[in-house]
């Protein structure tokens, strides 16, 4: 039987101080010869207690949390689907049932704030207790910090809000990206044009609705973030526009975010709309070449 160390957590964008805990995992399993594994839940616990939180916006699908953990940290992930009846367990059932029994866990790591099971009432010292009583071993991580700042998924959240996307790189370890599949658009972009990549699924983005200079599957490229108004959109969307004739699109193509151009507007006329797209793809470019 193989047993394992575990980390739990929501992981929401894998920024540095998700990085720095699933590193202390890997470095403590590796000691006690242990498998290293990261727990996380989809959907994200807000979506399931508060659905109408207009107000919650998501760095990370499941997909890309696996794919950044995996890939890039090379240690497996196990999602637990996420329900209003899992969210009634108590912190020593999740224990048990969960970690010790399901994933064979011996060793378990804790985020200084980690809070988990109902009302979220457990802490390090009810994990603690609990690995007195079962022979398992507990290991609390200290915050990460960047400037004196702990970095947390809320920090990023506010900072995408706003557009910083210098900022919200410094905090993730890497450039903010998202990876979607690509939809039929109604080729209105093509009619003026501007051909575009059609994304949905990005209603939750923290992101505001604008224009941004943007790398897709490593393309340069020029994005809107919205509802298009001029052309009456009524979903939020998000259109790429590839700066090369020649490309190649897989059909879930990584967008990487460099900088905000603009917020989106209407535009009286398409003819108006069209000299804003040229004068938008001239500061694109700019940028593009600038990174």
């Amino acid at each position: 039987m193989v047993y394992t160390a575990v980390v739990v957590g929501n992981f929401d964008g894998v920024h540095l101080g998700h990085i720095h805990l699933i590193q202390n995992l890997k470095a403590f399993a590796l000691k006690k010869g242990l498998k290293p594994l990261v727990i996380t839940f989809n959907p994200h616990p807000i979506e399931v207690l508060s659905p109408l939180n207009r107000y919650f916006c998501k760095l990370s699908t499941a997909f890309e949390k696996k794919e950044l953990i995996e890939k890039q940290l090379g240690v497996e992930v196990k999602t637990i689907s996420f329900t209003k009846d899992f969210s009634k367990i108590s912190p020593e059932e999740f224990l048990e049932k969960y970690l010790v029994r399901e994933f064979k866990a011996k060793a378990i790591i804790v985020g200084y704030d980690w809070r988990f099971g109902k009302g979220a009432a457990g802490t390090f010292l009810t994990v603690a207790k609990f690995c007195s009583q079962r022979g398992c071993i507990v290991k609390k991580v200290e915050p990460y910090k960047v400037a004196g700042q702990i970095i947390s998924s809320s920090l990023i959240r506010e900072e995408l809000k706003k557009a910083k996307l210098k900022e919200v790189s410094k905090y993730l370890g890497r450039l903010y990206w998202i990876s979607r599949k690509i939809t039929k658009g109604k080729g209105l972009g093509r009619k003026i044009g501007f051909p575009t990549l059609n994304f949905k699924n990005v209603e939750k983005l923290c992101l505001p609705n604008g224009v941004y200079a943007v790398y897709c599957n490593g393309y340069p490229a020029i994005a809107n973030l919205g509802y298009a108004p001029t052309l009456k959109g009524y979903e939020r969307t998000l259109e790429v526009h590839i700066l090369e004739e020649n490309f190649i699109i897989c059909n879930e193509p990584k967008i990487v975010f460099l900088e905000y151009i603009r917020p989106e507007r209407a535009f009286r006329t398409v003819k108006e709309l069209i000299e804003q797209i040229e004068m938008d793809i001239k500061v694109a470019k700019d940028i593009l070449i600038s990174t």
